[in-house]
C-alpha cells in the first residue's frame, strides 16, 4: 500500500474515531447512551474517506458498504436539525459523492471485479465473507433508521451495539485476511466502544426506560 493511500485510509480513521469518541465522552457523561450530532458529522466525512479509499484500493466491497452508509448519516443529521444548516452548496456538493462514486463503481465495475476476484491475496471465498461481513455490518443501520422513523429522532438503541459488535468483528477478521491495517485499527477500537456502549444501553434499558435508549 503506497503512502498516498495509507493517509487517505487513516483520515477515514479519524474521523471515525473521532466519533466514537464524541460519542463515548457524551455517554459516559450523561451515563446513558446519546446519538450527538458530532457522531454523524464525524460518520459522514470519515464515509467521504473511506470512499475514496476504497476506490484507491480497487476494494468494491468498501465501495458498496460506504455508498450504503452515506444516506443513512445524511437522514440523522436531518433528525438532529444539522443538515440544513450546512450551506446549500456545501449539501449539493456531499449529495454528489456517493452518487460519483457510484457511477465511477458501475463504470469500473467489470474491471475492479476482475481485479478484485483474479487477485490471488483475494480468493473468491473472502471477497464473498468480507461482502457478507460488510452487509451484517451496515444491517445495523436498517434498524436505527426504523427505530428513528418511528420515534422522530435520531436513536441508539441496544440492538444496534449488538449488531455493530458483530458486523466489526468479522469486518476485522476480514482485515486480517487482508492485511488491511486501517480496517484492523478502526474495528478494533470500535469493538471496545460498542461493547461499553451496550453495557450503557442495556443499564439504562432495565432501568424502565420507555423507549430505546438514545
Amino acid at each position: 500500500m503506497n503512502t498516498f493511500i495509507l493517509i487517505i485510509g487513516l483520515l477515514s480513521q479519524v474521523c471515525y474515531g473521532a466519533r466514537q469518541l464524541v460519542q463515548w465522552l457524551m455517554t459516559e457523561r450523561l451515563k446513558r447512551v446519546v446519538s450527538p450530532t458530532g457522531y454523524w458529522a464525524f460518520s459522514l466525512a470519515g464515509c467521504c474517506f473511506m470512499l475514496w479509499y476504497g476506490w484507491l484500493r480497487e476494494d468494491i466491497v468498501i465501495l458498496v458498504g460506504q455508498i450504503l452508509s452515506f444516506y443513512v448519516y445524511v437522514l440523522n443529521l436531518d433528525y438532529k436539525g444539522a443538515w440544513k444548516r450546512i450551506p446549500l452548496v456545501l449539501r449539493v456538493a456531499l449529495y454528489l459523492v456517493p452518487i460519483v462514486a457510484l457511477i465511477a463503481t458501475i463504470v469500473a465495475a467489470p474491471v475492479l471485479i476482475d481485479r478484485f476476484i483474479h487477485n490471488p491475496l483475494i480468493p473468491l471465498w473472502l471477497m464473498i465473507y468480507g461482502t457478507c461481513a460488510h452487509l451484517i455490518f451496515l444491517s445495523r443501520y436498517v434498524y436505527q433508521v426504523v427505530v428513528s422513523v418511528k420515534h422522530h429522532e435520531s436513536l441508539l438503541p441496544p440492538p444496534f451495539w449488538v449488531i455493530s459488535i458483530v458486523g466489526a468483528a468479522l469486518i476485522f477478521i476480514y482485515g486480517l485476511y487482508r492485511l488491511d491495517p486501517i480496517l484492523l485499527m478502526g474495528q478494533s477500537v470500535a469493538i471496545a466502544i460498542f461493547s461499553r456502549n451496550l453495557w450503557f444501553g442495556l443499564t439504562h434499558r432495565d432501568k424502565g426506560c420507555s423507549k430505546p435508549c438514545e
